[in-house]
């Protein structure tokens, strides 16, 4: 009996080998390509740029799920053109697997139209010479009108798919990725004026300019002055590069203001934003991020783009030389710009956050204590300021630098200090915060302890709110997210969150608790991303928000700030964080003693 058991579950774990049927083979296919409707515009946009249009419009209706619109007026197709252009592998970009090293358009796959074709309706209508024109249509071509270019109709994407539709988000959601996608193609095509379209509406109307600055200026609703982004340039000898740059006035908490181009793609490459972030390392107080954008161009021969189906990602044969401009470039612009600043008595304190500490029940120090001491760039700006044997007060003027004291002195206590029952050693490895308290030696993790630190002000300020002069306009992803914040509404707007449901996902928040800092992304991954969690949802909000307002690993920290954290560390009900790590290590006399071997 066991036996024929066995046989049976055999046979019914095996399936032959076998072909797929044509379609569901070409749907498949296509999902490597097209995955969701900004997908779509990604490679309809390509298209039109590698076409030389001066004018392409992007529409969309449902977030692209519904319907995607470009037109363009570039150079168009024929009625041959058409013909073909919808079949597998079929493309004007290259000929063979050599032009690859030749490349210079943005496409070359031969696989985009497609791919869209076999898991949507699409209509294409293109002219050479206009008005007569040629239409695409239910794999028939029929005679059409049109001035110039072309104009590519997707409309009910994935309805044939149903694997894949059944993934996608919510209207709202898949609209703000195409509008990421719409900026990704926008910024390096200056020269080209870009209209974006949803449900109707024009949210982008980005004109010709005449630099990258520009554009992405116009692109990007920055909160700081104009004034205080620049755009530089470098080079090697197979590449070049420009850059727009934010001053060190403008501080980000993360690095997501940072991107690269490359040949006028997006790509994803960590070493080049560590090339960025090495180059502005020590000009950006409590381990804030730089405004970047760097747009290098490549020649051909010595850059791939064919790994990725999205060509998100690329290969260099240049690339230890090029991170190394890229690090150069950046690092000479903030060394030069905070030198001239300096020098021209332009730096404004208000722009730097402190830290804001004190003693008692409160956190808030004074601005004056903390740009003293940190002198508003950190350790690279004392260097400067150093050596330029000059430096700044609080009250920004230049002053003549104290006579040397020797790092005894430096390290003593300011007078308006209550006594500490601890003596403050300094900073360690840019991570912790080392004091002598009991006959024993602390490490206290600066991030960890400032962060509980602020997690309790937070806590015991339940209920202060602070009204947002433009309301946070935040989007969920799914019909659970909604019904999760519905949930927990009453508790949200208790603790100085004011939530309204505008429908479709579509959240407007008019205020956040007095101390709560972050973006609108932050604010929805603070509320949505505890799903898990939700019997501690406010806990999650607070510790989130007080983990970006924290200090962070590597932040130069004044002798002044260092001793206010660790006599609040001290002070804590416990000592660990809201995320469960503890704030310190101890090590006593006795195991120092171990260590050496003195005992």
């Amino acid at each position: 009996m066991d036996t024929v058991s066995q046989s049976a579950d055999s046979a019914a774990v095996y399936k032959p080998v076998k072909a797929l049927d044509a379609e569901t083979a070409r749907k498949i296919a296509a999902g490597e390509v097209i995955d969701r409707p900004a997908a779509v515009i990604r490679e309809l946009l390509d298209n039109a740029i590698d076409a030389g249009a001066s004018k392409v419009q992007v529409e969309i209706s449902g977030g692209g799920i519904d319907r995607i619109r470009v037109t363009d007026n570039g150079c168009g197709m024929s009625r041959e053109d058409l013909a073909i252009c919808t079949d597998t592998h079929t493309t004007s970009k290259i000929s063979t697997a050599e032009d690859l090293l030749s490349l210079h358009s943005l496409g070359f796959r031969g696989e985009a139209l497609s791919s869209i074709k076999a898991v949507s309706n699409l209509e294409i209508t293109s002219t050479r010479n206009g008005p007569a024109a040629w239409k695409l249509q239910l794999g028939k071509i029929l005679p059409a009108r049109l001035n110039a270019g072309t104009v590519v109709q997707v409309e009910n994407l994935f309805e044939n798919f149903p694997a894949r539709k059944q993934f996608l988000k919510r209207a709202a959601a898949e609209t703000a990725l195409c509008r990421t996608i719409f900026l990704d193609k926008a910024l390096p095509h200056y020269h080209t004026e870009m209209r974006f379209i949803t449900d109707g509406t024009l949210r982008f109307l980005l004109s010709p300019v005449e630099s990258l600055r520009e554009r992405c200026l116009a692109a990007f609703s920055f909160k700081e002055p104009e004034a205080l982004f620049f755009e530089i340039e470098g080079g090697g000898e197979h590449f070049s590069f420009r850059i727009v740059l934010g001053s060190p006035d403008v501080v980000r908490s993360d690095k997501r203001a940072i991107m690269v181009f490359v040949n006028g793609r997006r790509i994803t490459e960590f070493g080049l934003t560590q090339a960025i972030e090495y180059g502005s390392e020590g000009y950006f107080p409590n381990g804030g991020h730089p405004v970047a954008f760097l747009f290098l161009t490549v020649e051909p021969s010595r850059v791939d783009f064919n790994i990725h189906p999205a060509k998100k990602e690329a290969r260099f044969q240049d690339y230890g030389a090029i991170h190394h401009a890229v690090s150069s470039a950046v690092g000479s612009f903030y060394r030069q710009h905070t030198v001239a600043s300096l020098l021209k008595e332009k730096y404004d304190p208000s722009l730097t956050r402190p830290l804001d500490f004190q003693y008692g029940s409160g956190l808030s120090g004074t601005q004056a204590e903390y740009d003293t001491a940190q002198g508003g760039y950190g350790s690279a700006f004392r260097q400067i300021a150093a050596t330029a044997a000059v430096s700044y007060s609080a009250s920004g003027h230049i002053i003549p630098p104290p006579a040397a004291t020797g790092t005894a002195a430096y390290l003593q206590p300011p007078p308006d200090l209550p006594p500490a029952d601890f003596k403050l050693l300094g900073q360690v490895a840019g991570t912790f915060i080392a004091v002598e308290k009991n006959d024993a030696l602390y490490l206290i993790d600066q991030h960890a302890a400032h962060e509980r630190i602020i997690f309790e002000q937070l806590r015991h300020n339940t209920g202060g709110v602070q009204e947002l002069l433009i309301p946070y306009r935040i989007i969920t992803s799914s019909e659970e997210d909604d019904a999760f914040i519905k949930k927990h509404q009453e508790l949200l707007c208790k603790a100085g969150f004011a939530l309204s449901d505008e429908g479709a996902g579509v959240w407007q928040v008019t205020a956040v608790p007095a101390r709560w800092t972050g973006t609108e992304r932050d604010l929805i991954r603070d509320i949505t991303g505890v799903r898990k969690n939700a019997g501690d949802i406010l806990y999650q909000v607070l510790a989130s928000a007080a983990c970006r307002a924290a200090c962070k690993d590597h932040a130069i920290l004044d002798p002044v700030t260092q001793q206010r954290i660790a006599a609040q560390a001290f002070e804590l009900p416990e000592p660990i964080c809201p995320h469960g790590r503890p704030i310190w290590i101890v090590l006593t006399r006795e195991e120092l003693f171990k260590w050496v071997k003195r005992t």
